[in-house]
């Protein structure tokens, strides 16, 4: 379903994309000289390095927006800038320019990943705990096991705090 909707965005296209979570907060935003591509190496291959170092867990991910443009680096920190998505960290963006290659409020298209049914299902607080918690798992154990950066190690961090609402919601505490 995933690779229908990414048939959308035109093949050889440069631009940026913001990544919405579950709750419609923007988790990620990134930049490709080939948009398409990009894409499929997050959500069909899963080999992108914000995916196989865990930074993004695109159970996560609701939907995308994405805007064509030649000016990546200016419209990706324009991004980073309004959004302050909770997967890019300090230092991934700069100050805002003042003719901005791209609307910030107006993307060339936004993809819709899942149905409403499985949205429904994925922020259930039990399902989303569990979810959560396994990738959790999954990132202390390539921290144990190969180090990595104080940026993936912020990663674990967010993604804990993600964590901790579900499980808060699940058992009707705060």
């Amino acid at each position: 379903m995933i690779a229908e909707h990414l048939k959308s965005v035109p093949t050889g296209t440069p631009g940026v994309y913001c990544m919405y979570d579950l709750d419609g907060e923007v988790a990620y935003v990134g930049q490709s000289s080939q948009l398409r591509s990009r894409l499929r190496q997050h959500f069909i291959r899963q080999d992108s390095s914000v995916v196989s170092y865990g930074r993004l867990d695109i159970w996560d991910i609701a939907y995308v927006d994405w805007w064509e443009t030649e000016k990546t680096d200016a419209a990706e920190n324009e991004l980073l800038m309004y959004h302050q998505p909770y997967l890019n960290f300090d230092g991934e963006s700069s100050a805002p320019l003042d003719n901005p290659p791209v609307d910030v409020e107006q993307p060339t298209e936004s993809i819709q990943l899942l149905t409403e049914e499985e949205l429904k299902l994925r922020t259930r607080p039990y399902n989303r705990a569990k979810q959560k918690l396994e990738h959790l798992v999954r990132m202390i154990d390539k921290i144990h096991l190969a180090g990595h950066s104080k940026d993936t190690k912020r990663t674990l961090y967010e993604h804990n705090r993600i964590f901790q609402e579900a499980v808060s919601e699940f058992l009707g505490v705060e």
